[in-house]
């Protein structure tokens, strides 16, 4: 596979389109909820106060309780405490009718809508258990899917464990409900492998790639035929029409991941791809549309969504049958609340929202990787790295290059991998060093991490001389992540289910176990308090890490979700959080009482 394949094609196709415009939202109170729900007395700020539960477990902890209005796309979303017992507040929502359903995986509850009104609404929930296998599949996470076929644990790292594999567009339940046999499987790996995957939507394919032959098929350097075979073994195929094995399920939340408010806002642009966002100085969420050329901005104080078209330095497509792709991918707010992006092509490209006009900035290279660095208040220095001349065999000559954003000076760029020999990976056919995503220490030098050779790669702006230091654990596949005040860069680490950190005062790097098998942490983000935010694939859980006591809170999602970024608002008044939903075209908002 070429250099481009593997830089850009590494998440899968979208499988769900985007929703409407949505109604405004107000910003919550908190406290007022959660006080509210663990009384048992609703106050003049509560909206809803009810209490979930079954015949089979009594009162239930952990049941996710979603609200929609009847004229709004927008979810808002509790979760159930220790005693059943949930509330919403005022400010979440506004008067008027509203549906309201559950997510409790082995769990249904009937057609249910209650009205908001001037007074507290009670909203007693008793849910009925699941007993047939059909509605209780439809319910699982990818990564309970995965827990519950048969196969080894290598046959299962070969197919998660991978830069891209299929959960990466779509529940594993498509598999698993499929009647491929293994020759099938192997053609739809190969259509896959057309597809440009971090542009593409369900309904609105970008094809990358001509197909290649099914004979020895490489699956982002593995060999496609095992998988294929094995696949075949788990789904509904040869005539079953019923899986042969119990179907897995991972336990509900307790305690603290009980104590959030979930807000899901769908993107009006229908067949968006939203794969990384960023917030300014405002609360106003930026985000670029992989699935078109645009960028948009959600006011959340209003619920307001707007857009603009941005700039596409990409040639016309470079093999017949191939698209010209569109779409922008990583995209950062500086500490003038400028917004920077990685446009198709070797440029970067830089929003003014107050003029709304584009201005773009050349980069040396044949290639430009589609990630920037973050630039925060007080910096002026935006690393990126690209391809300085055609790849070489396993030398790529990638460079690492610096832009003062003040004076639009391009810095000399910093050979990272010539001298280092390839890495080594034995299920991985040719691995190649290079470099993923890059942020910058406290004085300014480069750094980014690199998932194959597995490590963090360190440059100085200043002598031009880059380092490499390995994770303890060898190919944990480092993804993506974010430096904190004290000169430490967190990140996940993909294949260790881990999450790891590098003091960049010393070049030591610790690691945290999630202590969840094939959860493949994603983007680390610190918070203001020191906990660490985490995006989990296959899951629907946010990641909280306690680096002091080691502790993981896993916080499940209303939808089904792929978030590349995580962002913390850090001017807000309590912890928020935002994640992309890439799959779903939404950006989700979590909110933590403090």
């Amino acid at each position: 596979m070429n250099f481009r394949t593997r830089f850009k094609m590494r998440h899968g196709l979208m499988a769900v389109a985007a929703l409407a415009l949505i109604a405004p939202f107000t910003p919550r109170l908190l406290h007022a909820a959660i006080n509210a729900a663990q009384s048992g007395i609703p106050s003049a700020d509560t909206a809803i106060v009810g209490d979930v539960r079954s015949d089979k477990e009594g009162a239930m902890e952990g049941v996710l309780v979603i609200a929609r209005r009847s004229d709004s796309p927008v979810l808002i979303a509790v979760t159930s405490d220790a005693q059943g017992r949930f509330s919403f507040a005022r400010e979440d929502l506004k008067p008027g009718k509203y549906d309201i359903t559950i997510r409790a995986v082995g769990y249904a509850l009937a057609p249910t809508q209650v009205t908001v009104g001037a007074k507290p609404a009670a909203l007693p929930l008793q849910l009925t258990a699941v007993t047939d296998n059909d509605t209780l599949a439809s319910q699982l996470t990818s990564l309970e899917w995965l827990n519950s076929f048969p196969g080894t644990d290598a046959q299962k790292d070969v197919m998660i464990r991978n830069m891209v594999n299929c959960a990466f567009c779509h529940s594993l339940e498509r598999v698993a409900r499929s009647s491929h046999d293994a020759t099938d499987f192997l053609s739809v790996m190969q259509r896959m492998l057309t597809y440009e995957t971090d542009h593409s939507s369900a309904d609105r394919i970008q094809l990358a790639w001509p197909p290649q032959p099914t004979e020895n098929l490489q699956w982002f350097g593995r060999d496609a035929k095992p998988i294929a075979d094995w696949l075949s073994t788990v789904n509904l195929s040869n005539g079953r029409t019923d899986w042969s094995y119990p179907l897995k399920t991972l336990p509900r939340p307790t305690g603290e991941a009980t104590k959030a408010v979930v807000t899901v806002y769908p993107i009006p642009r229908e067949m968006s791809v939203i794969h990384d966002l960023d917030v300014d100085s405002k609360g106003n969420v930026w985000y670029g549309n992989t699935g078109w050329d645009f960028i948009g901005k959600l006011d959340p104080k209003t619920g307001k969504f707007s857009e603009w078209a941005s700039p596409n330095a990409l040639p016309a497509a470079h093999a017949p049958g191939t698209d010209r792709i569109i779409g922008v991918q990583d995209i950062q707010v500086d500490g003038e609340d400028n917004v920077w992006v990685a446009i198709g092509g070797t440029k970067h490209a830089r929003f003014n929202p107050k003029t709304r006009k584009w201005q773009t900035f050349d980069l040396p290279v044949v290639w430009k990787n589609p990630f920037l660095g973050p630039v925060r208040p007080g910096e002026t220095g935006l690393w990126a790295t690209g391809l300085g001349a055609p790849p070489e065999g396993e030398k790529r000559h990638e460079q690492a290059f610096r832009l003062d954003i003040k004076t639009g000076q391009l810095s000399k760029g910093i050979t990272l991998f010539d001298d280092m020999p390839a890495p080594n990976d034995p299920t991985h056919k040719n691995p190649l060093n290079y470099c993923y995503m890059m942020d910058q220490d406290a004085d300014g030098d480069f750094l980014c991490t690199a998932p194959e050779p597995s490590g963090i790669v360190r440059a100085n702006a200043h002598t031009g001389k880059a380092r490499f230091i390995p994770t303890p654990t060898p190919i944990a596949y480092p993804r993506r992540g974010y430096r904190d005040p004290q000169n430490r860069f967190w990140f996940g680490e993909f294949y260790a289910d881990k999450i790891g950190v590098i003091d960049l005062n010393n070049d030591v790097i610790r690691e945290y176990p999630v202590g969840v098998k094939w959860i493949s942490p994603y983007y680390a983000r610190p918070d203001a308090k020191g906990r660490i935010w985490v995006s989990a694939t296959g899951s629907d859980r946010l990641l909280r890490l306690d680096p002091k006591t080691g502790e993981i809170v896993q916080y499940l999602m209303p939808v089904s979700y792929d978030a590349r970024k995580v962002v913390v608002d850090v001017r807000a008044a309590k912890t928020t959080i935002w994640l992309p939903n890439k799959n779903a075209a939404q950006l989700v908002r979590i909110e933590i009482p403090d």
